[in-house]
């Protein structure tokens, strides 16, 4: 015989009631997990984010109003007499004169310094157009209303000599239109060079002239004999001549030390094709 099933057993209403008071309970359990004390909730967080908002807020009012602080002292000073231009001073010239670099900068005692900061890229254009052995220039102000020039200047790398009067020749190339007499310190006289190609390069043949050698080099002129329009003579410090090529002497005057000791006295050396030298006559 089959047992008796009791009513109820398998009701699918009484197993529903089961189920949902399984997950209420289940779900007042992690309720109150969420509500122990120390743990953060919404509530309990309200208060921070309020701090953390009030303190934003407190820190960008002190940084607006130190930058309005700031941006009105500067103003007022570049409004009062005190921004005015009372001393200007020049640095760092050796040959071109304080008051010629101060002329050109077309800056004077009075001027507005805010004025000059803002327009300091044409002063510096207005100097190097009008004295061309200047480098590079830096404006500075010192002690809120000075002004210094700091300059640097092109080295003379030689003279050219065109019709008895000499010319400075500047490294980046540049020939001064400054005539002298004669030429100063130790860079060497150009002559005979008529034309401004022949000068450029004899101008590349001493800066590949070893150190040592270009101390010795007193002039350098384009003599274009032989039928060569890049023939030169050197003329040295210590009484000797070179003869050569302005595309070749530059791999040959490197001997030049080891000839002058085989000589016997002062003499000329001829580079230009192979190399052999002859010694100056002297008069009985």
């Amino acid at each position: 015989m089959k047992k008796e099933q009791k009513p109820g057993a398998h009701d699918p209403l009484q197993l529903l009631n089961i189920w949902r008071s399984y997950q209420l309970k289940r779900w007042k359990k992690e309720r109150r997990k969420r509500l122990k004390p120390g743990r953060p909730t919404i509530s309990n967080q309200l208060p921070q984010f309020k701090e953390q908002r009030s303190a934003k807020t407190k820190w960008r009012l002190a940084v607006l109003l130190v930058v309005f602080t700031v941006g009105t002292v500067i103003s007022l000073y570049f409004m009062s007499p005190s921004s005015d231009i009372q001393q200007l001073a020049v640095s760092g010239t050796k040959s071109v004169p304080d008051q010629q670099v101060i002329n050109a900068s077309q800056i004077s005692l009075g001027d507005n310094v805010l004025w000059q900061l803002m327009h300091e890229k044409e002063t510096k254009q207005r100097i190097q157009t009008k004295l061309p052995k200047i480098k590079q220039v830096n404006i500075k102000v010192v002690q809120y209303n000075q002004i210094n020039l700091s300059v640097s200047e092109y080295q003379t790398v030689g003279y050219l000599v065109r019709e008895k009067q000499y010319y400075p020749i500047l490294e980046n190339g540049q020939i001064l239109k400054t005539k002298m007499t004669q030429s100063l310190g130790s860079s060497p006289v150009y002559s005979g060079f008529k034309n401004d190609k022949y000068l450029k390069q004899g101008l590349k043949l001493y800066r590949d002239f070893p150190k040592s050698i270009q101390s010795a080099v007193s002039e350098i002129r384009l003599t274009a004999g032989n039928n060569n329009p890049y023939q030169i003579h050197l003329y040295m410090n210590d009484g000797n001549e070179v003869i050569g090529d302005l595309r070749t002497l530059a791999t040959k005057i490197k001997y030049y030390p080891v000839l002058v000791k085989q000589m016997k006295g002062k003499g000329q050396l001829d580079l230009e094709v192979g190399a052999y030298s002859k010694l100056f006559e002297t008069s009985k």
